[in-house]
């Protein structure tokens, strides 16, 4: 999600769809899948399955960026005229308006969109009618904010207040504590995009403005939630670790003695430690590395009611990323969890429940492993809401988790809170600083 398009990306796309012109309308050609702008001409329910919905759109360059074309003089390729694309959308399709999960009726006729197709899905029946399925169906404003910040011109509307839990940075990794009332998070800032651009985010202690050429740190917080609300988070600051890349913490018990945090230095590999301290007031030890998981290890939970047997985050000197268990009763204590979890493709961010549930995520998809099955977890909604980074609280009434705004470089990543009922089904999500349980 950190690629994003520059404006001869865009032209290349146009021209690709402008070059559709196949004479037999008889019999479908496949094309390649390439993103589609236009116009939203309507919307119309399947009266056989009420999952599905169809889009109609009028293929063509977007205002903005002919404008920009006309500006700096140069061709634009033209799409020929009547060009409709009917787009297939459903229940796993992402709908975004205004940076926000939508619904696809949101979508006023007339509105600029960009359509993402499901890849191997896009033909042509004929020259003026092209027919996909979307994986993603936004308005231009957000494509334009999100792949091409050439185009952009308005200002972004998030937070850089330290006091806050949210902002125009990242913030990630929750970690929730006593039903939800203290949460530990890590945040780092987003970079510019252009040379007149700035970092974007809260300056929090540890999270100045970054040397040039350098990338932004990533720092845990800590936060308590009283009857005023949040109280503005405080670092979790561990002696020996200041000049570290990254300090993530992402297993806490319940007392907050122990935790478990992510350390990475650069041109140094990536281990997980253990931190401890006297008492919930104290100040943290130096974590000790837990050399048994290995190099490359990252992101550790201790499994429900243990603290011996450690889930985490490898490539184990790849590419993709699977789940491990170290459990030191078994004969090798280490190992990757089993296929229907460690699959080809890349698992992380592993979390534990009340009942020993294992929440995940697997590419852009926030998945649960619970009763011997793998099962993806959905926000209320007929399309797909991205969320990811799943921590559900000690009583499993709630779930606190990621959801992006899209921006170009780096996604601005928020936590949010949902509702957990029996079922393991989700209630609607709330921005961390508006919830109150």
């Amino acid at each position: 999600m950190r690629r994003f398009l520059g404006l001869g990306c865009l032209a290349v796309v146009l021209a690709m769809i402008a070059a559709c012109d196949l004479v037999d309308p008889a019999r479908p050609t496949s094309q390649p899948d390439t993103e589609v702008f236009g116009n939203l001409l309507e919307v119309e329910r399947n009266d056989q399955d009420p999952t599905l919905w169809t889009a109609r759109i009028r293929v063509g360059a977007p205002r903005a960026f002919l404008s920009a074309e006309e500006a700096s003089g140069k061709p634009t390729p033209v799409v020929e005229k009547g060009l409709i694309a009917t787009v297939t959308v459903g229940p796993d399709t992402v709908v975004v308006v205004a940076d926000r999960p939508a619904l696809l009726e949101d979508l006023a006729p007339g509105t600029e969109v960009a359509v993402l197709p499901v890849i191997g899905t896009t033909q042509m029946f004929g020259s003026k009618d092209l027919r996909l399925e979307a994986s993603t169906v936004m308005d231009f404003v957000t494509y334009r904010r999100w792949r091409l910040p050439g185009l952009r011109v308005e200002e972004e509307d998030g937070t850089s207040d330290p006091d806050l839990i949210n902002s125009e940075g990242a913030e990630l990794a929750p970690v929730p504590l006593a039903g939800g009332r203290v949460l530990y998070f890590s945040a780092r800032l987003r970079p510019p995009v252009t040379a007149e651009d700035g970092w974007h985010g809260a300056r929090r202690e540890g999270l100045g403005t970054p040397a040039e050429g350098a990338g932004s740190p990533e720092r845990s917080y800590r936060t308590e939630l009283t009857l005023d609300g949040w109280m503005p988070p405080q670092p979790v600051v561990f002696p020996g670790l200041e000049d570290a890349d990254r300090v993530r913490v992402t297993w806490v018990d319940a007392d907050e003695t122990r935790l478990l945090v992510t350390v990475a230095i650069a041109g140094e590999s990536t281990w997980v430690g253990l931190a401890t301290r006297r008492n919930s007031s104290g100040a943290w030890g130096a974590p000790e590395r837990l050399d048994e998981l290995g190099d490359d290890a990252h992101d550790a939970v201790y499994l429900r009611g243990s603290l011996s047997k450690v889930v985490f985050v490898s490539a184990r000197g790849g590419e993709q990323t699977d789940l491990y268990l170290y459990n030191p009763n078994q004969d090798p204590p280490l190992g990757p969890l089993e296929p229907k979890i460690s699959s080809f493709g890349n698992e992380w961010n592993p979390r534990t429940g009340p009942q020993n549930e294992l929440f995940f995520g697997r590419e852009d998809r926030q998945l649960v492993f619970a009763g011997g099955r793998v099962q993806s977890l959905r926000l209320p909604g007929p399309h797909r809401v991205v969320f990811t980074r799943a921590a559900p609280t000690d009583d499993g009434r709630w779930l606190f988790f990621c959801m992006p705004s899209y921006r170009p470089a780096e996604v601005d990543e928020n936590i949010f809170v949902a509702s957990l009922t029996e079922g393991l089904l989700l209630g609607p999500p709330v921005a961390v600083d508006d919830w109150r349980p």
